[in-house]
């Protein structure tokens, strides 16, 4: 028995360390190095006395095909960037279509700031000054989640700039206190505080992706964290909570 424990001790004493896991990736408030699918380009936004940064990625109609003439505006939900509509913009870009995708005032690799009313007539309006600066007449609007009531918001803003209006899964067209019962700004704003990858993931595995999960999906709440994770270390504040209603059948994880 004594040689026993001893072969076994030395067996143990030989056996590599075990591997350190690899730490998550760092993000500063703009996400500046998490990768998007295509280029990002930035639209100065003189707004509520401050100067900034619009991002969005200006998707051209994939080459070699012919295009149709015809653009589509993607515009994020709540718990997201422009990146996630990646499928989509590369599917509609094979068809032909310029694609548009903004991130939002206060998302991805947009400028936050902390002094902002976050409202979804201030969303609307900087994406109608994108599409003037980009020159796009008319669009096919497609809205996802809380984008679908800036989509909606925007073409009771610009009906002569919306083609067609697209709603994926939007918020507002239930009673929401029914579903969700108001909180304070402050409550909200302690649980956002509370967020980490793990939480994050949850809710969107539940929300948005039918209790399914897929490694493609990881990017999506380390790119949630990042911005306004960075925030929160320098004592900033999170953007408004908009949260899904209990019993919506789950959009496409992700579009």
């Amino acid at each position: 028995m004594a040689l026993l424990a001893l072969a076994l001790s030395l067996s143990l004493a030989a056996a590599p360390p075990a591997p350190t896991p690899a730490p998550a990736p760092a993000y500063d408030a703009e996400l500046s190095t998490y990768p998007y699918p295509f280029p990002v380009r930035f639209l100065p936004v003189q707004t509520q006395g401050q100067a900034l940064r619009l991002a969005y990625m200006d998707v051209p109609p994939a080459k070699g095909v012919k295009a149709s003439g015809r653009t589509v505006l993607l515009l994020h939900g709540k718990n997201f960037s422009g990146a996630y509509w990646e499928r989509t913009a590369r599917a509609l870009s094979a068809r032909g279509h310029r694609v548009v995708v903004p991130d939002q005032v206060g998302f991805g690799k947009s400028s936050k700031p902390v002094p902002f009313q976050y409202t979804l007539h201030a969303m609307a309006a900087h994406t109608r000054a994108l599409l003037e600066a980009l020159g796009v007449e008319r669009a096919a609007v497609v809205g996802h989640s809380m984008g679908g009531m800036v989509a909606v918001r925007f073409a009771l803003l610009a009906p002569e700039r919306t083609e067609r209006l697209v709603l994926v899964n939007p918020i507002g067209l239930e009673d929401w206190k029914r579903l969700v019962p108001y909180q304070p700004v402050d409550a909200l704003f302690e649980a956002e505080r509370k967020a980490t990858p793990q939480s994050v993931r949850a809710s969107m595995q539940e929300s948005y992706c039918a209790g399914q999960w897929r490694p493609e999906y990881e990017r999506a709440p380390m790119a949630f964290l990042g911005g306004w994770g960075a925030r929160k270390g320098r004592g900033g504040a999170c953007p408004p909570a908009f949260r899904r209603s209990a019993g919506r059948a789950p959009a496409p994880c992700p579009p």
